[in-house]
This record gives structure tokens, C-alpha cells and sequence, in this order.
């Protein structure tokens, strides 16, 4: 018998296998919108493949599992609103922050560079000339001709009628003068005009810690800033601090790239040679500084300077930092230790080592918005522990025209799990729309639940929390978290009815009147309207199923339904699959959210 049981068990699992791994028909994809289409496509393809190496029946995948899938559904989706509600009730914040970079390593990755010697002549005067330039030189008077003279191997150019004019080691400017006077000793009433032409190149070595080391052809007009830029700049073992350019084994000058990204002094007066040397020494030490400054990075020090020029080079610190909260980190005898920095004047007396790390705690403010019906709408900093009470206070309190009970309340974290929960919606829905073609049930339109599903695809999900603007004592029950919104409408006066309804829009609010009058003011009921699955959206954000057993929330009957200024009465379009209809509560919840938000919103701009 039990032999028996498993193989009906197998030949089963093989009917399931055949029923999924089927393709859907094409006629019934083109029907659909090119997005479902490209999704579904791959659902179900991604559904094909996992039948085939799992060999197990899946979700939907015929008539005989019916019951089974919906259990699995229910369990699936209460395994998801716990995940949720366990993120949304959690305080704390999961903050990434990725390893600081040394300051300037970013430097020469967007140097405008080649490694080809480009030939412009735009030197200033006090370019010096050598071997390989080339002067332009004019005569007018006497004598006319305009002539171009290189600079010869002894360093000499040779004019005609006049003989050799030793140039190599002038600045342009004083071999100009040379040259003009030469002119006019040799030719009464003839003026001469020098210009440089064409300028030489330089060959020289990039050596040490840099980048890509190894012989450069440059311009004879190129620093030693051009020649590192060549190279690729500086290796992860290079110092930005000591960059010496030697000629004939002595140092002529020495770059320290802080200078320039810091102080912006740039004083690189030396002019390349050929034979020069660019030596990157080995990096110095370095210090790491976090926390409540303008610019954390690590920074490469020198020998001989202290912490507070660290402090200097990360501009400064933040005017939220907290002034008894300073600390330094530091390996001693091997072990690393945390020192007390009793206040920022003590980092002048303490000498960088390498490895330290400087931190300076924050206080944790945050900035929150406040917009509509209040007297002092803007952008506040949060004090933390203050709460949507504290808020409220500082944008003056409320105007006359003050709906309260509208308020909307946004946060970035309710907005990160209603981003979550979109997505697994829309996951059931494609699911949902897989197995009912597959089952080849022509009683059943696809149409609606096609539309929904296109719906929540494009809907963008909201943050909103539901608040008690009414209620002083629930407001302390709200600290204001980073980038929270709460916007205030102005009090409307209006019912929106939307969905399979004769005529669309906003009806008169009458106190004590039930869903039926309103939507009867919109014309009544479309043939296909799903009278038993009324969605209600009060203006706080709250919910409901217009039901007389129960709403989403709580268990409410029809006659205790109360209707408010501003709130929304949604009339789906009948769905023929009750699967469909169990997470397509989920869907108008989603939608309904956003449209009240935009109603608010509108409606305060009307006011205005």
C-alpha cells in the first residue's frame, strides 16, 4: 500500500512538472502590455528552469493543488507582513559606510594628460631656451626677410650677414633683446621681432613610487607636475608630500601636492631638461580623521607637524560636533588604544604618528520638512528625541484652515519596506496571472487583473505612516527620524469617489452620509463594479473594507462606517479568480495610498 502511495505520489509530481513547465500561449501574451509581457515572460521562464531541476510541484500549477496553494499563498504572505512589521517597529538604522580614501589619491585621475610630446609655443618670457627650439625671427627695414633659426648644438643661432648669436640659457625674453641689439649694430634703421616658434623636447626619467614609472618624452615647457601626470600620477606607495625633481644629482625642486589641493600655492618655477629625474619618495604617515569634520579622509603628514593640522586639512569641524567628545586612536606597544582628547586645543600638542585616527562624535540631528496649513513651513534640525509634536512647534503651529486629521506623514524607512512589499505584491500577481492562463479556464477575464497588475507595477510606493494629529499625547509617540515629511492640508469639504463608478470625481460632503449616497452622487454603479469589496481611504491613511464582517484592520460593521471630509471611496472592477481577489486587497491599499496623497496635496494647492 505504501508502494502504491508513492507512486501516485511520483505521477503526480510528473502531471504538476508538465502542467508549469507548458509555455504560454502567445496569443495571450501579445495581448498584454509590452512590460507584463517582457515580466511574465520571464517568470515564467525562470518558473520552467526551476521545475526542471528541482523535479516538485509549484505554486499554481494546477486545479487538483488548489487548496494546497492557496494555504501556501496565505502562509507566504504572512510570513512577508511579519518580516515587514518586524523592520517597521525596529529603531535602528543599518548604515554602510565604505573605507575613507587619502585625501588627493583622486588627483591625477582627472589630469588632462598624453603621452605623446605636443609641440604649442606658449611659453611666458622667462621660458629659457636650449638646444632643439626654434626661433621665428622678422627684419623690417634695411634688411626684409622673415627666417626660422633652431637652436644649434652650442647653443648659437646663425643669422645671415651677422654670424652666430649664442641664445642656450636665456630666457626669451633677454634673447630677444640680444638679438635686436645685434641687429641694429649690423643694419642702420632695421628692427628685428623674435618669436619662438617650435619648442624642443625633453626626455627624462620618472622614478620611485610613482605610478607607471619609466623615460617621458615631453615639452621643453613642461614642470614636474606634467611629468608626474604623464607617469599616471602617484602608486599606493608614493608620498603626495615629496615629489623632487633632480638635475645632475641634486634637487632642484620639490613638489608637495597638498600645497596645491589645500593652500593653493602653485610654485613650480623649474622648466624640464633632458636628463632630468622625477623621484617619488615613499609615503609618510598617515592619519585618519572621521566624524564631525567638513572633510574626512586619511591625510599624509610630515614628520613634524601635529594633529591639529590634520584637522586643518579636513576643513574644519562640523558646528554639530560635540565639544566634549573628542578621541584619538593609536597602536601602542602593539596594542591599539583609545585616548581622551579633552578639547580641540590639545591636538596642538600632540605629534602625528602614523596610524592614528582621529574621531570627533556628531550629534545626531536631522533635518525633517514641514509644508502646508502651518504658519512656518520649511526644512527644520531635529534635536534627537524630538518628535512630530516638537516639529509641529517650530513651524509656528497650525493656520485657522488646519485639517488635522489629514495629515499626511512620510518616512524613508516605511517608504524602504512598502518598496519591498510592492515588489512580492507584484511577484503574486504575476504568479497569479501564469496559472490562470495555463489552466485554460475561458469563464475567467483576464483583463481586470492584468490592469491591476500593471497598476502596481507603475505605482511608485509611498513612506506614509499613519498619525494621530488629533490626539496631544500620541504625537510624542513619533521621534522624527532623517528626511521625514509631514504635510498639513487645508479642511475639504469633499468626497473623491473613484473607480467602476457613472461619472468619476468629487461629491459635496454631508455629515452622517454612508458609502451608498456618495456614490449614488457619482451616478451610481458600472455593470461590472464589485459592490461587496468597497475600499475607503480616510485622510489619516487608515484603510478600510466597506464590508459588513469586517475592514483590513478591525472588525467594523457597515453602520458604524463613518465617512469624512476628504476621504476616498474606491470601486474595484470584478475579479472573477478569488485568488486574485485575496491579494488584490493588498493592490488598492497601495494605490489608494498614493492617490489620497496626491488628493491632499491638490486640494491644499486649490485652497491657495
Amino acid at each position: 500500500m505504501l508502494i502504491i502511495k508513492k507512486l501516485q505520489f511520483i505521477l503526480l509530481s510528473l502531471l504538476v512538472i508538465n502542467i508549469n513547465a507548458q509555455a504560454l500561449d502567445e496569443q495571450f501574451l501579445n495581448s498584454l502590455p509590452d512590460d507584463i509581457k517582457k515580466d511574465l515572460s520571464e517568470k515564467n521562464s525562470q518558473q520552467e528552469a526551476n521545475a526542471q531541476e528541482n523535479y516538485r510541484p509549484y505554486l499554481y500549477s494546477s486545479k487538483l493543488s488548489k487548496e494546497e496553494e492557496l494555504l501556501s499563498l496565505k502562509d507566504r504572505l504572512e510570513l512577508d507582513l511579519l518580516e515587514l512589521n518586524r523592520r517597521l517597529n525596529n529603531d535602528e538604522s543599518i548604515v554602510i559606510k565604505k573605507d575613507l580614501e587619502l585625501y588627493g589619491s583622486d588627483f591625477f585621475n582627472t589630469f588632462q594628460t598624453t603621452f605623446m610630446p605636443t609641440n604649442e609655443p606658449n611659453p611666458d618670457s622667462g621660458y629659457i631656451l636650449d638646444v632643439g627650439d626654434i626661433l621665428k625671427i622678422q627684419l623690417v627695414g634695411q634688411k626684409n626677410y622673415v627666417q626660422f633659426f633652431p637652436v644649434s648644438r652650442d647653443g648659437s643661432v646663425s643669422l645671415p650677414d651677422i654670424g652666430k648669436i649664442v641664445v642656450a640659457g636665456l630666457t626669451l625674453d633677454n634673447s630677444s633683446k640680444l638679438i635686436k641689439s645685434k641687429v641694429n649694430l649690423s643694419f642702420i634703421g632695421t628692427e628685428a621681432f623674435v618669436s619662438l616658434s617650435e619648442i624642443r623636447d625633453v626626455n627624462i626619467l620618472v622614478t620611485g613610487n610613482a605610478e607607471n614609472p619609466g623615460v617621458y618624452t615631453l615639452t621643453g615647457n613642461s614642470n614636474l607636475l606634467h611629468a608626474l601626470s604623464a607617469a599616471g600620477g602617484i602608486s599606493e606607495f608614493g608620498s603626495y608630500r615629496e615629489i623632487n625633481l633632480v638635475r645632475n644629482n641634486l634637487i632642484v625642486e620639490t613638489l608637495d601636492v597638498y600645497d596645491l589641493l589645500i593652500n593653493g600655492q602653485y610654485n613650480l618655477n623649474k622648466r624640464l631638461r633632458s636628463g632630468d629625474v622625477v623621484f617619488v619618495e615613499a609615503r609618510k604617515k598617515i592619519v585618519t580623521i572621521d566624524g564631525a569634520v567638513n572633510r574626512p579622509a586619511k591625510y599624509e603628514v610630515l614628520s613634524e607637524q601635529n594633529l591639529e593640522t590634520i584637522i586643518q586639512y579636513a576643513n574644519g569641524i562640523k558646528r554639530t560636533a560635540d565639544p566634549e567628545n573628542f578621541s584619538l586612536e593609536r597602536v601602542l606597544d602593539g596594542t591599539l588604544k583609545t585616548i581622551k582628547v579633552a578639547n580641540k586645543s590639545q591636538f596642538k600638542t600632540i605629534k602625528a604618528e602614523d596610524g592614528d585616527l582621529i574621531y570627533i562624535r556628531e550629534y545626531p540631528y536631522r533635518n525633517a520638512d514641514i509644508t502646508g496649513a502651518v504658519l512656518k513651513p520649511g526644512s527644520y534640525t531635529m534635536a534627537p528625541g524630538e518628535t512630530i509634536s516638537d516639529l509641529i512647534k517650530k513651524a509656528g503651529g497650525y493656520t485657522e484652515n488646519a485639517y488635522q486629521f489629514g495629515a499626511v506623514y512620510q518616512n524613508e524607512d516605511a517608504k524602504a519596506i512598502n518598496i519591498k512589499s510592492k515588489q512580492v505584491l507584484y511577484e503574486e500577481f504575476l504568479d497569479n496571472i501564469i496559472a490562470l492562463s495555463q489552466q485554460n479556464v475561458s469563464s475567467v477575464d483576464l483583463t481586470p487583473i492584468v490592469t491591476l497588475t500593471e497598476k502596481i507595477k507603475n505605482t511608485d510606493p509611498n513612506g506614509r505612516i499613519v498619525i494621530d494629529l488629533l490626539n496631544d499625547s500620541s504625537l510624542n509617540l513619533y521621534p522624527i527620524k532623517e528626511g521625514d515629511e509631514l504635510f498639513i492640508p487645508e479642511k475639504n469639504n469633499v468626497v473623491y469617489v473613484y473607480g467602476e463608478t457613472s461619472s468619476e470625481g468629487a461629491v459635496m460632503y454631508v455629515q452622517n452620509e454612508d458609502v451608498n449616497y456618495f456614490v449614488n452622487k457619482s451616478g451610481g454603479f458600472k455593470k461590472f463594479a464589485d459592490k461587496k469589496s468597497i475600499y475607503i481611504l480616510h485622510p489619516n491613511g487608515e484603510s478600510q473594507l466597506y464590508s459588513s464582517k469586517r475592514n483590513i484592520f478591525e472588525s467594523s460593521p457597515k453602520s458604524q462606517m463613518v465617512i469624512y471630509p476628504g476621504s476616498v471611496i474606491f470601486v474595484p472592477k470584478e475579479l472573477d479568480d478569488s485568488t486574485s481577489k485575496r491579494i488584490a486587497t493588498q493592490a488598492y491599499v497601495s494605490i489608494l495610498g498614493n492617490l489620497g496623497i496626491a488628493l491632499a496635496s491638490l486640494s491644499s494647492i486649490n485652497n491657495n
